[in-house]
C-alpha cells in the first residue's frame, strides 16, 4: 500500500473507532437491559456487533480494498478511546436532546391528528346517531298518529253505516250478538296490543 492509502486507512479507522463509541452509546440508550429478556439482549448484542464488524470491514474495503493491518486495529482503538475521553459526554447530551425533540414532535403530531381528524369524526358519528334517533322518533309519532286517525275514521263509518241499517236487519243480527261481541273483543284486543307495542317502541 502507498503512504496515502495507509494514511487514509488510519484516518478511516480512527473515525470508525469514534463511530463505534457513538453507536454503542446509542444502542445502550435504547436497550433497557434491566427490563429486557436476557435471551433477547444476548441476541441483539450479537446482531449489533456483527453489523458493526461488517460496516467497519466495508469502510476498510472502500479505503484499501480490505487489507487489514495491525496498526489499523490500533487506530480503531485510538478512535474509540478518543471518543470515550473527549466526545462521549457531548454526544450523549446531543443524543438525549434529539430523542426528546423527536418525542415532543411525535406528541404534537398526535395532538394535531386528534384535534383535526379523530375528534371531528367522533362529533360526526354522534351527530349522525342523533339525527337517526330523531328521524326514528318522528316516524314512530307519525305512525301512531296515522293509526289513531285511521281507527277514528273506521269507527265513524261503522257507526254511520250501523245507523242506516234497517231495524229488521238489526234484529236479525241481534241473534248473532254473542258472536259479534266476541269478534269485537278480539278486534279491540288486537288493536290494543298493537297500540301498546307502538307505545313501547315510542318510549
Amino acid at each position: 500500500m502507498s503512504l496515502n492509502v495507509q494514511f487514509y486507512s488510519m484516518v478511516a479507522m480512527v473515525g470508525m473507532g469514534a463511530y463505534l463509541g457513538m453507536a454503542l452509546d446509542t444502542y445502550h440508550r435504547f436497550l433497557y437491559r434491566g427490563r429486557s429478556n436476557k435471551y433477547l439482549v444476548f441476541g441483539t448484542d450479537i446482531l449489533f456487533w456483527i453489523f458493526q464488524s461488517l460496516l467497519v470491514f466495508y469502510v476498510l474495503y472502500l479505503v484499501n480494498e480490505g487489507a487489514l493491518r495491525f496498526y489499523l486495529l490500533l487506530a480503531l482503538l485510538c478512535g474509540f478511546a478518543a471518543y470515550q475521553s473527549l466526545l462521549k459526554s457531548i454526544y450523549k447530551k446531543i443524543l438525549e436532546f434529539a430523542i426528546q425533540l423527536v418525542i415532543r414532535l411525535y406528541r404534537i403530531i398526535v395532538k394535531i391528528i386528534n384535534v383535526l381528524i379523530v375528534i371531528p369524526i367522533k362529533w360526526l358519528i354522534q351527530l349522525v346517531i342523533v339525527i337517526l334517533l330523531f328521524i326514528y322518533g318522528v316516524l314512530i309519532r307519525l305512525i301512531h298518529l296515522l293509526y289513531n286517525v285511521v281507527l277514528s275514521i273506521l269507527m265513524f263509518f261503522v257507526r254511520v253505516c250501523w245507523f242506516f241499517v234497517p231495524k229488521q236487519v238489526k234484529n236479525y243480527l241481534g241473534r248473532f250478538k254473542g258472536i259479534l261481541e266476541k269478534s269485537k273483543n278480539i278486534f279491540l284486543t288486537t288493536i290494543k296490543k298493537a297500540k301498546n307495542l307502538l307505545d313501547r317502541r315510542k318510549k
